[in-house]
């Protein structure tokens, strides 16, 4: 199995999950939102970055394996933080809808 490198990873927040989210197992009680960058072009250091969702417990522990969503590649960070909030503002009224979209992780 290989491990992604979370060298930019960056927990954006952590939202107390509904107990009617069919989504968890058990001890996941929470949703981690996050940006995940990855490198484009190394001679220039460019980075594009995608919002990801994991199911998570209290303290924010969640297994790379189990990743709800993960939204297209973003080539500008500030789009990836405004698509962020727009996933947190769902995920905080659990809705879920816009696991409809091809990003969808299956």
């Amino acid at each position: 199995m290989q491990l992604p490198t979370y060298y930019d990873f960056y927990q954006k927040c952590l939202i107390p999950a509904n107990s009617a989210d069919s989504f968890l197992s058990t001890g996941q009680t929470h949703w981690l939102i996050a940006l995940e960058g990855q490198l484009k072009e190394k001679e220039k250091e460019f980075y594009c970055w995608k919002v990801t969702i994991y199911p998570s417990d209290s303290e924010g522990s969640f297994s790379c394996n189990e990743v709800l969503y993960a939204s297209s590649l973003h080539e500008c960070i500030h789009k990836a933080f405004e698509h962020a909030r727009e996933i947190e503002a769902n995920v905080k009224d659990s809705q879920f809808s816009f696991l409809n979209r091809q990003e969808k992780i299956s």
